[in-house]
């Protein structure tokens, strides 16, 4: 019999580091770190010797998969097996080990697929019911075209037959207008537009990446026999996504709801994330959908009916954003007419549309429910009751973690970095959660109750389900879904850099990084802003700025240290509420701005709900906020003045500087300006009436250019901000990495105003962190000198 070894090359695999290596290595092989140690690169031994095929393919994979480039070679029986390291000499003893040199768990589910799935058809009565339900969703749109066939057939008998009912001979302008213009016009418009649902509109982007089966044989030999043991024919396709999700679909849309064909997509998170026993559950439960083949069609018909209707009722139409500008452009009296009473029409048909839907939905809900119990069922078969809950449990977790990832994710591209594998970074987060993390999520699967309209069942009642079935499983095994994959890692990188373009994020110009640089980096910005607001006693708020360039007054420079820190804490609760409410007053600002600015043109637009714009009363209140005249503003002044004091005393004992932010302090009235003409310029698509007036491309256009030149001016102030604590040499270098289209925007003003977005988040970040870094070396500072903190 051939046996085979497997032996590091000493080197570490492109993307990974010891340090992910090891972690990797951890979690896999359950070694003590000091064993670990012995097989980062650039060790260079072998790991294990004396398996089979199956066996060394498999610790091949897991070292592969860890971030170790190693080889398999084949050994002679008579030959002598060389000394293990001492971390394969434990791996070999430990029950972890062992495991891990087992047989394949893919052999393992072909053995037990071997007697199949035990059949259960629907009965009559339930396939009664779904193609009763089936049939009313159907009809809903063709109720809908027949009242649009109605709706021209009586337009066109009204104007044939107008005339029969005039007791005079119709002849002018205004008779002609009012009984055959006005309505025939309109109603040719409103009856295309009632006809627009009926044509197709724009495909939707694609999310996920096709797969080549002939990169996955082993993946695709575990999808063939699942799909055989439940009798259903195995997908055509295989989609990658970077979503905590799996889904089955047909091919082609109608086309393969007429042949058969499914295309199986799979999120990778899932397979980071679950075990083989939990990620092959999940894909018999998606399998289970397409078991029940009368129950898959009428769920595709339904389904792709509340599409229709809903985006028909709800998605915004190229056709009436025309109309809009149409009437826009035009300022006589018949075409206004013409397009008031078309728009109201229009408006109606999604009001009747959206009715439809709410009642093709309410129809189709509970038999979508009993479609997913079923679907659990066959994943509890394969994987067992007790199981099932464990997964949900797992998937919620996965879900919780994406976000918070993705979330993190989106805070280091502020400094050009973002993740290089997101579903190994979701994995890692949910393998970081500690018990009190586990108990919430444990918690919130026993929050939820199945309500009418709900298109699946709640998880505590999906888990009640599969224990009452009492499944004891077909197929069990602990070790990660990821076995399943010969090229995961690779993988992973694809969907990740899919999921970047679907979200439009320019990732080619970002430094793109490890989990393990991510996190850390993450964890030190909020460890960062924790210390500040541990430091600021609570006070701080992310605006205003602290005005910490001003000259302290007379009486707050003779204060001792101490002195200043003990008035903070003494004024801490009013510090607070006057901090708050200046950072109410920096919206309200922009808000009665664009008030002001649309009543200058006889254009009324309220504050609120319950506020009227006035501009004897609000164009005062705006004054005082600039100025800083109000009676918060006013506090913060003095508040910035202990601060500075209280900074200043801590820099000169410590022999510390504080760039950048004192000069970072100076921008906050151009930052504020920025704030107000970017809400102004970026509000004028919601004024709904506002865009019949005459005036309002002149206004918008006024809006953007002043966005314009208040960016560039702040970016022109910043590129003399020296800096260390982000890229670029300057606070304009780091915000030009950040944006880098500011510096030629292709569409001129236009462009500006999403830019001016970009410029207000990263200067946010820049200031936080700034002052969080200072407060950092403040604290350190006061401890070494024996000075009591604001919470002390």
């Amino acid at each position: 019999m051939e046996t085979y070894r497997v032996r590091l090359t000493g080197e570490a695999l492109p993307g990974h580091t010891p340090e992910s290596i090891a972690e990797a290595l951890l979690r896999q092989l359950k070694l003590r770190p000091t064993q670990v140690q012995t097989m980062l690169p650039p060790a260079r031994r072998v790991v294990k010797a004396g398996l089979n095929h199956d066996e060394a393919d498999h610790l091949h994979q897991i070292l592969t998969l860890a971030g170790l480039a190693a080889h398999k070679e084949k050994q002679a029986v008579t030959a002598d097996i060389p000394s293990a390291s001492p971390a394969a000499t434990s791996a070999t003893s430990s029950p972890a080990a062992a495991t891990a040199t087992t047989a394949d768990p893919l052999s393992d589910l072909v053995t037990s697929l071997a007697r199949g799935f035990p059949r259960r058809r629907p009965s009559p009565g339930y396939a009664l019911r779904l193609v009763l339900v089936t049939l009313c969703c159907v009809l809903i749109p063709l109720l809908y075209l027949a009242m649009v066939t109605l709706f021209g057939y009586g337009l066109v008998w009204y104007l044939w037959h107008v005339h029969d009912f005039t007791s005079f001979h119709v002849r002018g302008f205004w008779p002609m207008f009012v009984l055959y213009a006005l309505p025939g016009a309109s109603g040719a418009l409103l009856l295309l537009f009632l006809l627009r649902p009926m044509l197709p509109m724009g495909a939707t982007r694609e999310r996920s990446l096709l797969l080549d089966p002939g990169e996955e044989p082993r993946l695709l030999q575990a999808i063939h026999r699942l799909a055989e043991a439940i009798g259903i024919r195995p997908p055509v396709a295989l989609r990658l996504s970077n979503e905590v999700n799996a889904s089955v679909h047909f091919e082609g849309g109608w086309a393969g709801f007429f042949n058969g064909r499914k295309v199986l997509t799979i999120g990778l998170p899932l397979v980071a994330g679950l075990s083989s026993q939990q990620f092959l559950g999940v894909l018999a439960h998606e399998f289970g959908h397409f078991a029940q083949r009368l129950g898959m069609r009428c769920s595709f018909l339904i389904n792709h009916v509340n599409a229709w209707l809903y985006q028909r009722a709800h998605r915004p139409d190229p056709w009436v954003e025309r109309l809009e500008q149409w009437a826009h452009e035009n300022d006589e009296f018949v075409v206004r007419t013409i397009m008031i009473v078309t728009r109201a029409g229009i408006g109606g048909s999604r009001l009747l549309l959206a009715g439809l839907f709410q009642l093709s939905f309410r129809l189709s809900q509970s038999l979508s429910r009993q479609m997913e119990f079923d679907a659990d069922r066959y994943e509890a078969v394969l994987a067992g009751s007790t199981a099932f809950g464990d997964t949900a449990l797992r998937l919620r977790a996965l879900a919780r973690a994406f976000g918070e990832v993705d979330k993190r994710n989106a805070s280091t591209w502020r400094e050009h970095k973002l993740l290089r594998d997101m579903p190994q970074a979701v994995a890692a987060q949910v393998d970081g959660y500690d018990t009190s993390a586990w108990a919430t999520l444990r918690r919130g699967l026993g929050y939820g109750t199945t309500r009418y309209w709900d298109s699946h069942p709640a998880d505590l009642e999906r888990i009640r389900h599969a224990q009452s079935l009492q499944a004891p499983g077909m197929f069990s095994d602990a070790r990660p879904a990821a076995v399943l994959f010969d090229r995961f890692v690779e993988h992973c990188r694809d969907a990740t850099r899919a999921y970047y373009r679907l979200l439009g994020v320019d990732f080619r110009n970002a430094e793109l990084c490890d989990t393990e640089i991510v996190t850390r980096l993450g964890a030190q910005r909020d460890d960062a802003h924790s210390d500040l607001r541990r430091w600021t006693g609570r006070q701080w708020h992310a605006r205003p700025w602290l005005p910490l360039q001003r000259p302290l007054p007379d009486d707050l420079g003779k204060l001792s240290w101490q002195a200043c820190i003990d008035e903070l804490r003494l004024h801490s609760p009013a510090i607070t509420q006057d901090w708050a409410k200046a950072e109410q007053e920096a919206g309200r600002r922009a808000r009665i701005a664009f008030a002001g600015l649309l009543e200058r043109h006889g254009i009324p637009f309220p504050l609120s709900r319950v506020e009227g714009f006035d501009e004897q009363r609000h164009l005062p209140e705006y004054q005082r906020i600039i100025d800083w005249q109000t009676p918060s503003r006013q506090a913060l002044l003095r508040t910035a003045g202990l601060y500075r004091r209280r900074i200043e005393l801590a820099l000169r004992a410590a022999n510390l500087r504080h760039e950048p932010l004192f000069a970072l302090s100076t921008l906050y009235a151009d930052v504020e300006s920025l704030q107000e003409a970017w809400i102004v310029a970026s509000q004028f698509e919601g004024t709904g009436d506002v865009a019949q007036h005459k005036g309002l491309e002149r206004i918008r256009q006024d809006a953007m250019i002043a966005c314009q030149e208040h960016s560039l001016r702040l970016l022109r102030k910043c590129d003399d901000i020296p800096q260390s604590l982000l890229d670029g040499d300057s606070i304009g270098g780091y915000l030009r990495r950040r944006c880098p289209r500011v510096a030629q925007p292709s569409d001129g003003p236009t462009e500006f105003v999403a830019i001016a977005g970009t410029l207000l988040d990263s200067l946010g970040h820049a200031y936080r962190l700034a002052f969080s870094s200072l407060a950092q070396r403040c604290a350190q500072a006061e401890r070494a000198h024996g000075i009591a903190g604001i919470e002390n």
